[in-house]
């Protein structure tokens, strides 16, 4: 069962990934100025088993995603996202920005660990899915912010 996001989480969101995104992140060069690789966040996808999944193309991952639609039954942290013409990190930070912007963020419960699902589709089609735990949400978010560099 799906349920709507409460007002910690939803502040949460807002203030530590979509205004951060839009005061300082967004305008940080396409190309070379996120890094992936990054401590923080080589850390955080070993420690919480995160998997990511980057795409070149909106029907590479928009095929990915329809046919892992797996999303809700696993407890498990994951984030499958189109790259387009920009880095990884920088894809994934924009595309999960998207998705609260636009209310496509959903709280569920599987195995009783609550988790939040991210979505954001373009011209009809899946740029984003993405699982994260919700009480890793801060640390996610953290993690994500320390691929930019010279911040």
């Amino acid at each position: 069962m799906i349920f709507i996001l409460d007002r910690n989480t939803a502040a949460n969101l807002y203030l530590n990934l979509l205004v951060p995104w839009e005061t300082v992140y967004r305008d940080i060069p396409e190309k070379g100025g996120f890094d992936i690789r990054s401590k923080e966040f080589t850390a955080y996808k070993r420690d919480n088993k995160f998997e990511i999944k980057p795409l070149n193309t909106k029907s590479e991952s928009d095929k990915e995603i329809n046919e892992n639609l797996s999303f809700g039954s696993e407890a498990r942290q994951l984030a499958i996202f189109q790259i387009g013409n920009n880095s990884r990190a920088r894809s994934l930070f924009k595309h999960l920005r998207n998705s609260v912007a636009h209310a496509h963020v959903e709280r569920l419960k599987i195995k009783n660990k609550w988790f939040l699902i991210f979505s954001a589709k373009s011209d009809d089609k899946y740029v984003l899915k993405a699982q994260i735990q919700e009480s890793k949400l801060r640390d996610f978010i953290a993690a994500l912010k320390s691929t930019a560099k010279n911040i």
